[in-house]
């Protein structure tokens, strides 16, 4: 007979017995009571026991008539457990907390008056740039929504890193790999610009006369969450690349220009990233899906 294995979301962090994966805590995993042992799912799934083809004169238990009905039946549970998130939320609840804390300090300063105070006043650029960076993010979500076929491209909003306040704007697992997103709605011509000297060459990132170079350190520490959450076993397992992208959502670009790179982040608009995405790789449907719901319980939505 086949050995059907119940999986429970973790409360404490653990360590998979089989591939040494670090499975942090909400993560989904077969506890083994009696070994007080965790078994992630990927180990799981890819060691079911396929039970043997029965006698001709034994019973057969009637198959369900409808093929598609009973594969279905078999995805429906990652279907159900895969959270996607929504593009922006955390930035939408940051502009917010900041937008009503100013009104009532308004409030409490001027009693009466606070509303025709606050009717020829704005936000202070702090406030406004959480607005501005989660509507980059939604319209960005939307975009790459059209582009998840939940088979070759799986694409998760707003996650939080564990043990910290940040958050990546959007993971995309497709059959090429990992790609760490983040969205940027900033206004002005994009320029790669080279500061270096005659025998040196110092990369700078531009976004009109913004220096936005420190943008690039910051997804370096995405892809390290990224790994980190997943772990090197995990990783290894599918020999999978995790990519960082840029993405400038509402920027002005150079006639017939190309998406440009520095340190290795890709940097770009996002038609040019839907071809990335779309880019053929070593993975199936099936390890996307899997790689997709592992992402998805290591790092939650925001």
């Amino acid at each position: 007979m086949s050995e059907t294995r119940q999986f429970i979301r973790l409360r404490y962090a653990a360590r998979c017995v089989n591939c040494g994966a670090d499975l942090p805590p909400r993560s989904e995993a077969h506890w083994d009571k009696e070994a007080r042992a965790a078994t992630c799912r990927t180990c799981v799934e890819a060691t079911q026991v396929t039970p043997p083809s029965p006698p001709p004169d034994a019973f057969t238990a009637p198959q369900p008539a409808d093929t598609d009905d009973a594969q279905s039946a078999v995805e429906e549970p990652i279907q159900r457990l895969l959270e996607r998130g929504t593009p922006g939320a955390s930035a939408a609840r940051e502009w917010t907390r900041r937008h009503e804390r100013r009104e009532k300090q308004v409030h409490d300063q001027y009693g009466r008056l606070s509303g025709i105070y606050l009717a020829f006043t704005d936000d202070p650029q702090s406030t406004r740039a959480w607005a501005t960076g989660s509507n980059g993010e939604h319209a960005l979500g939307n975009y790459l929504a059209t582009l998840d076929d939940d088979a070759t491209i799986i694409v998760l909003h707003d996650r939080r890193i564990p043990g910290t306040r940040a958050n990546i704007d959007h993971i995309a697992i497709t059959r090429n790999g990992i790609h760490a997103i983040d969205a940027k709605n900033y206004t002005g011509k994009v320029q790669r610009i080279d500061k270096g000297g005659w025998f040196s060459t110092d990369l700078h990132l531009y976004v009109g006369r913004r220096n936005c170079t420190k943008l690039i350190s910051g997804m370096a520490k995405q892809v390290e969450a990224i790994k980190t959450a997943l772990g090197q076993p995990f990783l290894e397992k599918f020999s999978l690349d995790v990519r960082p992208s840029l993405c400038f959502v509402d920027a002005e670009w150079a006639l017939f220009a190309k998406p440009l790179g520095i340190e290795g982040v890709w940097i770009g608009w996002s038609k040019a990233l839907g071809e990335r995405l779309r880019a053929e790789g070593p993975l199936t449907p099936e390890h996307v899906r899997l790689i997709a719901e592992r992402v998805a319980a290591a790092l939650p939505g925001a």
